[in-house]
């Protein structure tokens, strides 16, 4: 029986019509609506099989990986792939700009968390959700309101998530604010 290849044709259209149309919301939208708006695009971006490379889809055996998948020419954002290998965690920490994300392989659960004062380790924060986030699944973190969450995969499988940043992350480094220590 023949056995055909995967067909990788799509794959460039899909991932540019999903740029653009993040571009033109980037350029028109107000930014606290932006991640919200990012977000509804990642279903079909998520979906998308053999949309990442096999080296995009790889990751440390005790931590996670960060792959760049598109950096917008204007520097307006960036396109990530984490891979999760199973059991990490994040420490709890804020973002300096937007952000949305989507799952595309696997299981990821997201921990919220609001801003608790200070303690002696630095700025502490309070859990106030966990959601766990599937394959398709999409999410995003409010710019206008508490960012602060720790993602964690909760498997013992790899996960593999895409997310949209503000800004180009080759220039910006980790969207990484700053890190908190957990009240109680």
């Amino acid at each position: 029986m023949l056995v055909s290849e995967p067909d990788f044709a799509d794959t460039p259209r899909i991932l540019g019509d999903f740029c653009r149309a993040v571009g033109r919301m980037v350029q028109r939208s107000p930014e606290k609506e932006t991640p919200a708006r990012v977000a509804a695009l990642l279903p079909d971006l998520v979906s998308t099989p053999h949309l990442l490379s096999a080296a995009q889809r790889t990751a440390p055996a005790d931590g996670y990986a960060r792959h760049t998948v598109f950096i917008c020419p204007d520097d307006r954002f960036s396109v990530l792939a984490m891979v999760w290998s199973p059991g990490v965690v994040t420490p709890v920490h804020d973002h300096r700009s937007w952000c949305a994300f989507g799952v595309y392989q696997g299981l990821i659960e997201e921990t919220r968390y609001r801003p608790a004062g200070a303690g002696p380790d630095g700025a502490m924060a309070a859990p106030v959700a966990r959601v766990s986030y599937r394959v398709g699944d999409v999410g995003h973190l409010p710019v206008d309101g508490s960012d602060i969450h720790r993602m964690h995969n909760p498997t013992a499988a790899p996960a593999v998530s895409i997310h949209v940043y503000g800004g180009n992350f080759e220039k910006l480094g980790p969207n990484l604010g700053q890190i908190y220590a957990v009240e109680g």
